[in-house]
Parts: C-alpha cells; structure tokens; sequence
C-alpha cells in the first residue's frame, strides 16, 4: 500500500526513466518535465509528461469491502486502487526529427522497462517535495501499457488542452497505484484452534417437495401443505450423522428414523404461519469433541412448498347493511394456523349459484392492517356484493385457503349466506 504522495511519485518516477533512456542515443540536451504540454512550442528539444486523467481501477477497486464492521468498527484500511493515464508529448526542431527520435526512446524505454522497479521509486521519492512517500514499500508494482487511440478520441484528448497546439505523442496507462486510508483497523482476536477436516461428500441435493397425511405410510403427492400433513424431501446425499431442515428461518431437526439417503420427513411445526417457504436441507459436522450441532457446515439447494391454511368454524356475519349498491357487511373469518400481524391478507369471495346467462361474480377484499382479534381470526369488511351466497377463501401470502370439493367434483364450500 502507499500514502497520498503516490500518485505524485508515479510521475517523477516516469519523468527520470523517460529520462535516463535517452542517453546515449540522443547527443544533445532534452528538458523532461512533468507538466501540460506548452501553448508555445519549446525552442529547445522537450519531452512532457502530462498525467492528464486518474480513474478507478475496475479490477481491484472492491477488494478490500467491507472495510467496516456492522458496528463501525474499521476492518481493514480504506484503499483506492487507480490507474493513472499520461499523455507523453515531444518537441523539437521538425526538419531534423528531432520529435519523432525522442518518441522512439520513449517508446523503447517503456516497452524494455515497463514495470517501475523499487530503486527507481525510491529515488523518485528523495525529491525534497515528496519527502515520505512510500510508494517503494508497496507489493503492487505499477505497469506501464500503451494506450491505443483512433483519431477521434485523440481530438477530443487535445481539445481539452485549450489554445494548445497538438504535439506528436503517445498516452500510457499506468496500473495500478493503490493509494491507503490513514485509519488503524481494529486488530483482530487470535485463532485459538486451527480444525481443517475433508470430508468425501457432495452435498445433499433436494429434488421435489412432497407431502402426506402426517405419520401416514401413504404415497405423498405435490401440492399445498395443510396443517395436518408432514414434508417428505426426495433427492440424493440426504443421510448424514446430524440432518436439520430449514423452514424460512425454522430449524427443524429430523429424527434419524425419518431419514433416508434418498427421503426425509418433516414433521411441519404447528405454529409455522401460512405462506410460501423455502426449504433446505443441512447436514452437521462434529467437529473437535464438539457437537455437530454447533456446525451445520453443509446445505442443500433450495426448493419451496406453499403452508395452507383452512376456514375452521362457521363465518360470521356483523354490521350487515342493505343499499342501492348491494350488501355491506363484516366477515369474521377462523383459520386453523396462526397469523403474523404483518402478513397480507385476502378475502375472496366467488358467487356458489350464480343463474343462467351470467357468470358467477367474484370479489376481492383486503383485511385491514395492524393487530387482528386474535392470532388465528381474520376480520374483513366487505363492500357492494349481491346478496346471496359465496364461496370463501382467505389467501394469506399469495396462498389461498382450501375448499372442499364433492364427489362430482364441484366446489361445496366453506359458505356464507348473504341473501338474508
């Protein structure tokens, strides 16, 4: 790493190769200076090196994040990794070359030496206005590349060098200087224990989602999770000396009689709310007499299932009012799982009977925000519907409750009547 005075001693570093490369071939004196090229061409031979532009370098710009902890606490010094891009102009008396000479020794000394070397750095850095630099200690050495340039971006280069006459020249990239925060991070806590361990596994990896009656032998089938149902996961590498099964954010540790290499089961806690859930699958390692417990190490892809809810009791009707515009009324709603406070609730409603020559009308209504009556009871009002009587479903989370079907496979309910 470097302090502020890197930049700066990139550019005297340049300016004493550039210069040193033009003896022996060059018999007279050049001025080699680290400035903009003149708005009046030099009497004499000179060489410029203009540092025209400083941009992030794209590669190591992000490695040292986080440089912070969640508290604020500094992990590692703040480090910006730049490229700088010079512009190498030429001057002389044009009938004898002279220009185009010096060009060429620039160009040789780079390509012969493009990487600035330490004794160079460090004599750069003994000029009395960069007195403590410390470019030379760095590990990143700094490269110098040609910068290839057509004729438009060269227009535009010169453009901005106002009332300045183009010079025969060449732009280089130098990467990268990486120039270091003066903040002192926070030394760490030393490893009291180093515990490499291999283990021949790939991992497990979950296929379907399935589900069944809970304590069931039956087949499972696909399909939304009610509460009186357990998970069954297929897929492959599932047996391990400690299995847990990660609901959202519920662990759930699997008994080693609900495990196969090829299944688990899941018995689905009771109080896990309605929704969608993402599913895993983690394996525990006991690592140095600890237990595995402590290092759930391997995880599964991830698949979701969706947490039913059921319409329990009877819906209940309050505040029912009859208008011009149809009935309003307050449904109260009991589901058979509890409710989050800040879960979006649906209520939907679908006309049972609609009569011959219309479709049936169907009807949306969100459940207010905030506290509910209670954890597992919705209360929603609804507004300018027909009176008579619908199908009811609470969708919690994008997942609609269950309705019971008959044996000719129409839809029987849960009901409310509101014709009377």
């Amino acid at each position: 790493m470097s302090n502020h005075l890197a930049i700066a001693t990139v550019s005297e570093a340049l300016r004493l190769l550039i210069s040193r490369s033009l003896s022996p071939d060059i018999p007279f004196a050049v001025e080699v200076g680290t400035r903009k090229p003149p708005t009046e061409p030099p009497a004499d031979p000179a060489i410029t090196v203009f540092l025209y532009q400083v941009t992030p370098n794209p590669a190591l710009r992000n490695r040292d994040a986080p440089t912070r902890a969640a508290d604020g606490t500094v992990l590692n010094r703040p480090t910006a990794a730049l490229d700088l891009h010079y512009l190498i102009s030429c001057f002389g008396e044009e009938s004898q070359l002279v220009g185009q000479r010096l060009l060429g020794c620039v160009v040789r000394a780079l390509a012969e030496q493009p990487v600035l070397s330490r004794q160079l750095i460090e004599e750069a850095a003994a000029q009395p206005y960069l007195l403590g630099a410390d470019l030379a200690a760095s590990p990143q050495r700094v490269r110098f590349t040609p910068t290839p340039m057509d004729l438009e971006e060269l227009s535009k280069l010169w453009s901005t060098l106002l009332q300045t006459p183009y010079a025969l020249s060449v732009t280089y990239q130098a990467t990268a200087v990486l120039v270091e925060g003066r903040v002192d991070p926070v030394a760490g806590k030393p490893v009291l224990r180093r515990t490499v361990r291999a283990l021949p596994s790939r991992g497990p990896v979950l296929d379907r989602v399935l589900s069944r009656p809970a304590g069931s032998p039956d087949a499972p089938g696909e399909g939304p999770v009610p509460a009186d149902r357990e998970l069954v996961l297929e897929g492959s590498g599932l047996r391990a000396d400690l299995v847990v099964a990660r609901l959202g954010e519920r662990r759930v540790p699997v008994p080693a009689g609900g495990v196969r290499d090829d299944r688990l089961v899941v018995a689905v806690p009771e109080d896990l709310p309605p929704g969608v859930y993402r599913v895993q699958v983690l394996h525990g390692l006991a690592l140095d007499g600890r237990p595995a417990a402590e290092h759930l190490a391997v995880e599964s892809n991830a698949q979701t299932f969706a947490r039913q809810p059921r319409i329990v009791a009877p819906i209940g009707t309050a505040d029912r009012a009859d208008g011009p515009a149809g009935v309003s009324a307050r449904l109260d709603v009991r589901l058979d799982l509890p409710l989050r406070d800040d879960q979006q609730v649906l209520l939907l409603l679908d006309e049972l009977h609609p009569p011959a020559g219309r479709p049936g009308a169907s009807h949306q209504f969100r459940a207010p925000a905030g506290p509910r009556p209670g954890p597992f009871e919705v209360r929603v009002p609804v507004v300018g519907v027909r009176p008579t009587a619908y199908l009811v479903r609470v969708q919690v989370d994008g997942v609609p409750s269950e309705l019971t079907v008959s044996a000719d496979g129409t839809f029987t309910g849960p009901v409310v009547d509101l014709a009377h």
